[in-house]
């Protein structure tokens, strides 16, 4: 008896991850009807919420300690080993002039992909997948905001401006 109702659980959860997954994976209506809508993957750091474009991740690292390069900038956490190629990581929290986590703490980094290189970028977390859209976002274009941020949703998830962080890459190599 207790392992038919065991049994029948386990299906309605699983019916229920169904219906979740296939709600996850539809664009938002308002996208089939010409709004400007892109995926984003929404992160962490302490209680604040960023996000960067889907197009720009090519992968979520599980917790991993960089390890520091002497003479980096500030900005810098270190290198990381990534399927046998050394990728230099960037610390949000410096960059963006927030405290250091404690040191007992494994970051996550979200390793970015964009025109063939590749960098990564410790976080707090991963919390999910979202789209946004034009109605609903704010560019930061005059505003005074953090050259690293592109502008905020209503609900102030910041999309952070990966460009500006390849250019920072650049920037430590050239000096």
């Amino acid at each position: 008896m207790r392992e038919a109702s065991e049994a029948l659980e386990q299906r309605r959860m699983e019916a229920v991850w169904r219906e979740r997954a296939a709600r996850l994976s539809e664009r938002p209506a308002a996208a089939e009807a010409g709004q400007d809508f892109r995926p984003v993957m929404v992160l962490g750091i302490g209680a604040e919420r960023y996000a960067v474009e889907l197009r720009d991740v090519e992968e979520v690292l599980p917790p991993v300690r960089a390890t520091p390069v002497p003479g980096a900038a500030a900005m810098f956490a270190g290198v990381i080993n990534v399927h046998g190629e050394i990728r230099p990581v960037m610390d949000l929290r410096r960059l963006l002039g927030m405290d250091a986590l404690a040191g007992s703490e494994r970051p996550r980094v979200i390793l970015l992909c964009k025109e063939g290189r590749q960098i990564g970028l410790q976080v707090d977390g991963v919390e999910q997948i979202r789209w946004i859209g034009s109605p609903d976002f704010k560019s930061g274009e005059n505003s005074g905001w953090s050259r690293y941020i592109t502008g905020t949703t209503t609900d102030l998830l910041m999309l952070i401006n990966t460009e500006a962080l390849f250019a920072e890459l650049q920037i430590g190599v050239a000096t």
